[in-house]
């Protein structure tokens, strides 16, 4: 194994210190995420070890050293970290090629070669690649003599392409020389080397009052980016159209407005002539910028009415597939119109978000990215597009942070700031994360890096998703979605910081206090990851909210099979008695039901033959239970042949969460038709719960 040049940086900047150094300060001097240097960590740990060389140490509240054995034969090696090579990804040198022949004029082998240090034969196949990926969006790459390789096909597919490989860059933090390389390339002929996008990105942030909107850190990055880019093209003689249809829908935008103002600077300071088409372009950007906040009342009738429609819908289907109901409902659609109308745009004209989270969203709430995935049909009917993973993820933690909006009168002991710099959603999940885990913790904002540097703010505490200098309040730094160990990591902070014993010390802490009675540790915070990890797999950590399985909640006791029921009410009562037995439920929450469908109607039939009944949690639950009643003859709950039920599965449900990894496994079953005629034909209970674990192995 050969070390990069960042890890080969990594292991200098220890070699020169005298004292630990926190993985928050290494990822700031690095220009990474703390999760980059954690990865890192883990590849230079292998290399040392393939060395037979001491691993590098973490010490508890310091960070991380080198230790002095290894110290001393690096140094007596003589080991030159400078010369070291950062080895790119085949991904890297895919994006930085792909690039290069979009915006430069004489893009060569050579260029390749030199650009990736990769020998002819792999920039060769890197290249075949690619013109299979341009083949597949309308565009053709050839090579002509003296010229090098050029791109034919619309302009507005080459933008396009453009713009989604800076977002494939920025998806990824650690692409910190891909990054540097595409920003060099962006630059037009009238810059000098040295220049870069920070005249767009000051101009940006003068547009931003006049939008009603705040750019995430992130996306001030990006966009600007992708505007040199734009820049860059225009110097190319490269003219973009647009639709006359549709540049009169972006004209009656206020991105229009402000993307009028910004190339007017521009042409100020550049010698450059914005014409109304390439104005329009820019205005598709600002639509689909991800924002930190957004003035929604500036929307116009025009922008917002059919969204806020498509929005009703979404949060009605949501309440109903996931049996809860939000308190705050129209908090919750002004919220998600501040990040469905950028995602609405970025949709329509194919332009991707940034996915570094994607993945850990959709593992971590499977449950809630689940029933997400059931309510953007009514996006994508607007829209006419299907809505890509990425976006079904970002709109999962807006759902997941208004879950645990319950009014509850909690004293406040903590006030906290939120410094995120991942958008709305994330920021919410993040700050509903924080106030579940830390008793008397009010989040009193949420603002960006630059906002939350611009003035003094009275807090106790911030935690922050960026590197942030820590100097009268302190900071925790935080990743945008807590995992248990960081869960652990927090609370052990803000027990140090404000010197008080946790209400509820946790079990992976006594465990790691009790080893230290006994034995040396000597990588104190990998074994206490991993001894969270452990617990959390057998769910003994009393912190992570407990999700009951399916086949834990519809047993043998609690399926029953009958021919007939007299009437709708009585098949209710019928299905809640297992419940009521298990004292799960009262008698009232059975009467409470049936007052539902007596008052709403017969809503609880969620699908052909099936129904499923449930009140709200202060109705009469003492504690999470299922219950599933097959009849052999259907039960109407109403005059219409689509209100027949043969499947009555009773719910009762605590709180907003508890059930739904039940409910997402529920859902699944009964979403396969096959399954569910097999369950109507059953003639037992082994039958029922041999089809519900066959669902959940899957």
């Amino acid at each position: 194994m050969v070390l990069d040049k960042r890890r080969a940086h990594l292991i200098s900047i220890l070699n020169q210190s005298t004292t630990p150094v926190a993985v928050q300060d290494l990822a700031f001097q690095m220009n990474v995420s703390p999760r980059t240097v954690y990865y890192d960590v883990e590849q230079i740990n292998d290399w040392l070890a393939g060395q037979q060389l001491d691993l590098l140490e973490t010490r508890h509240g310091e960070g991380l050293c080198l230790p002095e054995s290894s110290r001393h034969h690096l140094e007596s090696a003589s080991l030159h970290f400078d010369g070291w090579h950062y080895q790119l990804s085949r991904k890297e040198r895919t994006l930085l090629i792909k690039a290069n022949i979009l915006l430069q004029p004489h893009a060569s082998m050579n260029t390749f070669m030199d650009l990736t240090h990769m020998s002819r034969g792999t920039v060769a196949k890197a290249i075949a690649a690619l013109k299979q990926e341009f083949d597949q969006t309308g565009l053709t790459l050839h090579y002509q003599k003296g010229a090098g390789y050029q791109v034919e096909g619309p302009e507005d597919l080459q933008r396009l392409m453009l713009l989604n490989l800076v977002v494939d860059a920025y998806s990824h933090p650690e692409w910190v020389t891909v990054q540097n390389n595409l920003q060099h390339m962006a630059l037009p002929s009238f810059l000098p080397p040295g220049e870069n996008s920070r005249v767009i990105k000051r101009l940006l942030f003068d547009v931003e009052e006049q939008l009603g909107a705040t750019f995430t850190d992130e996306m001030a990055d990006l966009l600007a980016l992708q505007m040199l880019m734009m820049v860059k093209r225009i110097d190319m003689n490269q003219s973009l159209h647009v639709q006359p249809e549709e540049k009169e829908v972006l004209k009656q935008t206020d991105a229009y407005i402000s993307a009028s103002v910004l190339s007017q600077e521009l042409e100020k300071v550049w010698p450059l002539v914005f014409p109304e088409d390439e104005i329009c372009f820019m205005t598709m950007n600002l639509l689909s910028s991800k924002v930190q906040h957004d003035d929604i009342s500036r929307y116009s009738e025009r922008e917002s009415e059919g969204l806020r429609q498509v929005i009703h819908q979404m949060i009605e289907d949501f309440q109903i597939y996931s049996f809860v109901v939000f308190d705050d409902r129209k908090g919750l659609a002004e919220n998600l119109l501040s990040h469905i109308k950028p995602a609405y745009y970025r949709i329509k004209y194919g332009v991707k978000v940034t996915n570094e989270l994607s993945q850990n969203i959709q593992e971590t709430y499977a449950d809630l990215y689940h029933l997400t995935k059931r309510v953007m049909k009514h996006l994508e009917l607007f829209i006419g597009r299907p809505v890509p993973e990425e976006e079904t993820a970002y709109i999962t933690l807006h759902f997941g942070g208004w879950l645990n909006k319950e009014k509850k009168a909690v004293e406040t002991k903590y006030r906290g700031i939120i410094v995120c710099e991942n958008g709305i959603g994330t920021s919410n999940m993040l700050r509903s994360q924080l106030e579940e885990l830390i008793a008397g913790l009010r989040i009193t904002a949420i603002l960006s890096k630059r906002e939350y540097q611009k003035n003094k703010h009275d807090t106790d505490v911030v935690f922050s998703t960026n590197y942030v200098k820590s100097d009268e309040v302190p900071v925790i730094h935080v990743p945008a979605i807590l995992n248990n160990f960081e869960k652990e990591r927090v609370i052990q902070i803000m027990n140090q910081q404000f010197e008080t014993e946790p209400a509820d010390r946790s079990l992976p802490a006594a465990l790691m206090e009790t080893i230290q009675k006994y034995a040396t540790i000597h990588q104190q915070e990998r074994l206490q990851k991993e001894i969270t990890i452990l617990l959390d797999s057998l769910h003994t950590d009393r912190k992570e909210l407990r999700k009951p399985m399916l086949n834990e909640l519809l047993t043998k006791d609690t399926i029953q099979l009958q021919e007939q029921a007299p009437d709708w009410e009585e098949a209710i009562r019928t299905a809640a008695q297992p419940l009521i037995d298990k004292s799960s439920i009262h008698p009232d929450y059975v009467e409470a039901m049936i007052t539902n469908v007596k008052e709403l109607g017969p809503y609880i039939v969620i699908a052909p033959r099936i129904a499923i009944p449930h009140a709200r949690p202060e109705s009469g639950v003492e504690q999470l239970g299922m219950s599933l009643l097959k009849l052999n003859e259907p039960v109407s709950f109403s005059d219409k042949e689509k209100h027949k039920a043969q499947l009555i599965i009773i719910l009762a449900a605590i709180d907003n969460q508890t059930h739904l990894k039940a409910l997402a496994q529920l859902t699944e079953l009964l979403s396969d038709e096959k399954a569910v005629d097999r369950m109507i034909e059953a003639s037992s209970n082994e039958e029922i719960l041999h089809l519900i674990n066959q669902t959940i192995e899957v």
